[in-house]
């Protein structure tokens, strides 16, 4: 027994080696399989794309029926040494979301996209001024609105979401007086804020009855990453001059509460007679259709060339077809006659062979069928006797 066991041992070690060599081919081989391209897009603009052979020189999206564009975005390379691309927020702005194409190089992909909800790119504030009169300290700042569709405007309505940061001097020492949704300094807590609603932005003004000194003022938005978007501002607070009327300040400013303040204008506005006046339009979705927004800020009336049609804000060349032609920077028919065919958008009489007669029937050539002993002529059949005695 011992002897037959002393047998098997080489035999079994001999499998054992395959087994594992086997094992370890498998493996290689599951290593050497790339993983395929991964697409992701999200509800704030955002899409990536990874299991890339290499980085690409350029990137675009582009939805069916639209136009490409080239997003800015980052690439890194994974831990498998594959590549991955990821666009910033608001790359891909659409209300109703879809299926879109990302093109790296020459290689395109999928990728479906859900509705745009909220990115925190839309939170872009500016303090214009800070100060005090009396007892009232005033903090005026603007929040400029986002256009994303032609019928949706984001507009910051709720002011107290955000945080307000105060430096004062209480007993002689700076403090940080905080106002924010889940945090209320006492000193800082009855506050008061007013918007004026414009074109392109909305103007706030915090106002504080505090007998306190105030040198700074910052506001910002928690819930997104300060480092990488304009939601937050700082502001060192200054004297205003006392006014009664807007001809005691500068035409760069208006009388606000008996104080000189400093106007800041949208960008969609401008400064006239110590105010923000608004433009006609901003961009061409402002205007109506077959109207562009022009140098002026005014709608001017779209001219599109005579072989061109209006198409919302821009003209688009007309493509008719071969038996229509332009009037009226529309398709018409041509209604040729008979005897008579389009070509090149014009009609022209039928020219048929020597052999041939037309048809008013087809209005087209057909071959002339001759008999026995004559012969076609001028698209008819002659007589063979006839063209021999020179007779027609």
């Amino acid at each position: 027994m011992k002897k037959e066991a002393a047998a098997t041992l080489p035999v079994f070690f001999f499998l054992l080696s395959i087994l594992i060599a086997t094992m370890i081919a498998v493996s290689v081989q599951a290593q050497m399989v790339k993983p395929s391209p991964e697409t992701q897009c999200h509800d704030n603009g955002a899409f990536s794309i990874s299991n890339l052979d290499k980085r690409g020189i350029s990137v675009s999206i582009k939805k069916s029926g639209g136009s490409s564009s080239s997003p800015a975005g980052s690439w890194r390379e994974m831990a498998n040494g594959l590549y991955k691309f990821t666009s910033d927020d608001m790359a891909v702005v659409d209300v109703k979301g879809g299926y879109y194409t990302i093109t790296v190089d020459k290689k395109s992909y999928g990728v479906t996209c859900p509705p745009f909800e909220f990115s925190c790119k839309l939170i872009n504030l500016t303090i214009n001024s800070c100060y005090k009169r009396n007892d009232t300290f005033f903090g005026k700042y603007t929040a400029y609105s986002y256009r994303y569709d032609k019928k949706n405007e984001f507009r910051f309505e709720k002011p107290f979401m955000l945080r307000y940061d105060a430096t004062a001097l209480v007993g002689g020492k700076k403090k940080e007086l905080t106002r924010a949704p889940n945090i209320k300094s006492p000193d800082f807590e009855d506050i008061n804020i007013t918007r004026i609603k414009r074109v392109g932005s909305n103007t706030y003004t915090l106002k504080w009855q505090t007998p306190l000194n105030v040198s700074k003022l910052m506001i910002r938005y928690d819930d997104c990453d300060t480092a990488r978007y304009k939601f937050y501002d700082s502001f060192v607070c200054t004297d205003r001059p006392s006014c009664s009327k807007d001809s005691e300040c500068l035409q760069s400013e208006r009388c606000d509460g008996s104080i000189c303040t400093p106007i800041s204008c949208a960008a969609c506005q401008y400064q006239s007679n110590h105010t923000c006046v608004d433009y006609d339009c901003c961009t061409d979705l402002d205007c109506d259709s077959g109207f562009v927004c022009g140098s002026s800020r005014n709608c001017q009336p779209l001219s599109c060339e005579f072989n061109e049609y209006v198409a919302g804000h821009s003209c688009e060349t007309l493509e008719c077809a071969e038996d229509e032609y332009i009037f009226n920077s529309s398709c018409s028919k041509l209604n040729c006659a008979k005897g008579q065919n389009a070509v090149n958008h014009i009609c022209k009489d039928i020219t048929c062979n020597d052999d041939e007669s037309l048809s008013f029937e087809t209005n087209g050539c057909q071959k002339l069928k001759c008999g026995f002993l004559k012969k076609a002529k001028d698209h008819k059949c002659v007589s063979m006797f006839s063209l021999w005695f020179g007779r027609k």
